[in-house]
């Protein structure tokens, strides 16, 4: 049963590293709309639930309903991704928020580990160095 869940998460996090190419493409071509658009396809895709509702409810509630630690990473390298396109478009308030969430997640990420996970470890240094300079 472990590895039918290890090969879930596998194809996961492949699927979200494609999200997230197509959606900094989009972003790296001013079409902030569309990446902001993938973004919410991909919550859906990846998670099975509507991105409105996995930002709006507090990092440990989502963090419950997600459980493994790389969904709830994978989570929050996707809200990252949407900090960085509501910066370029000049929005540094929605920027700071969804900084601040993706922290959040990370942490309850972390936190839910039973190793240290140097990624999850350099995505929180990172994304509270980002807030930091909001």
């Amino acid at each position: 049963m472990a590895g039918i869940r290890e090969d879930f998460i596998e194809r996961m996090i492949e699927r979200l590293v494609a999200a997230l190419a197509a959606i900094i493409k989009a972003g790296k071509s001013q079409k902030t709309e569309e990446a902001l658009d993938l973004v919410h396809h991909a919550s859906l895709s990846l998670f099975g639930m509507e991105y409105r509702m996995l930002i709006t409810i507090d990092a440990g509630s989502v963090a419950g309903l997600l459980e493994h630690p790389e969904k709830i990473k994978a989570l929050a390298k996707l809200v990252s991704t949407e900090a960085d396109l509501l910066q370029q478009r000049g929005d540094t308030e929605g920027a700071a928020h969804r900084l601040g969430h993706a922290l959040g997640l990370l942490q309850e990420a972390q936190r839910r580990r039973t190793t240290p996970d140097p990624e999850t470890e350099t995505l929180l240094r990172s994304v509270q160095d980002r807030l930091a300079q909001t």
